[in-house]
């Protein structure tokens, strides 16, 4: 099998270990690049090292949910380009 030819990476952001395992398994085989956080304060941190080229976020978290990590990536001129899907 060939890897993805754009090697984009990925990041996955849910708090359910189940659904991580289940999205990061099945993006890995499809050839791209995965990244993980089970929280939104570690999906802000690692956006902001690494730059994914999409992220891929869970709506209801507890602490900081979906919908302000989203705010705080859209609010931040160095994450802002990077398009978000909603799980």
């Amino acid at each position: 099998m060939s890897e993805n030819p754009l090697n984009a990476v990925v990041l996955v952001v849910d708090d359910t270990p189940d659904t991580l395992a289940l999205l990061h398994d099945a993006l890995v085989e499809s050839g791209y690049t995965v990244l993980v956080a089970d929280n939104g304060e570690s999906a802000l941190k690692i956006s902001l090292e690494a730059t994914p080229d999409i992220v891929l976020l869970d709506a209801l978290m507890p602490g900081m949910d979906g919908f302000e990590v989203c705010r705080n990536l859209k609010k931040d001129l160095n994450t802002r380009h990077i398009p978000v899907i909603f799980m």
